[in-house]
């Protein structure tokens, strides 16, 4: 009875946490898990892999969401409109953290695409190393939480906030080429 406690401490601990993430300060940095190109292939709703490393080249935002935070709701808004801006230069990946059959997953995803006009931002699912904090990304605790990989594929901001158009626009602007 006493490795209760425990056993469920520790399960609580490797889900994502859907609390209020802090205010943005632009100031603060977290460092990334790593330096060196993440190397993450995830899962579209629809079961076909997408993998961040086919974004080389480009920037690319990475968003750990759920579909049921009105901050992630307001994020990914936001994102999309910054992704129509930068086609060429600039990619979007939102990562659902919502536990679920993938049958539903699959509807709740194209029900979220569909309200919210998703044409830039790509939806997928966290796998199991995403979800137990052991991918590319480390330990996920909020959502949203917004990861920033230059074009060498490199983390190089993780962000647990609300950002506005154009905070993104800032974060992103260094890696984005002249206009």
């Amino acid at each position: 009875m006493r490795a209760l406690p425990l056993v469920l401490a520790l399960l609580t601990a490797a889900c994502w946490r859907r609390t209020q993430s802090p205010a943005y300060d632009p100031d603060a940095f977290t460092p990334p898990p790593a330096q060196e190109p993440i190397r993450l292939v995830l899962p579209r709703p629809t079961g076909d892999p997408i993998d961040l490393a086919d974004h080389r080249g480009k920037a690319l935002l990475v968003l750990a969401f759920t579909t049921d935070n009105l901050a992630s709701q307001a994020l990914v808004r936001n994102l999309e409109r910054v992704a129509r801006r930068h086609p060429d230069d600039l990619a979007v990946v939102a990562i659902a953290g919502d536990a679920g059959a993938p049958s539903t997953l699959r509807v709740t995803l194209d029900a979220y695409r569909q309200v919210a006009d998703l044409q830039r931002v790509e939806l997928t699912v966290a796998t199991d190393d995403v979800r137990n904090g052991t991918s590319a990304l480390g330990p996920v605790e909020h959502v949203p939480t917004l990861f920033f990989v230059n074009r060498a594929g490199v983390i190089v901001r993780r962000l647990e906030a609300l950002l506005s158009e154009a905070q993104i626009e800032s974060l992103v602007a260094p890696a984005l080429p002249p206009r």
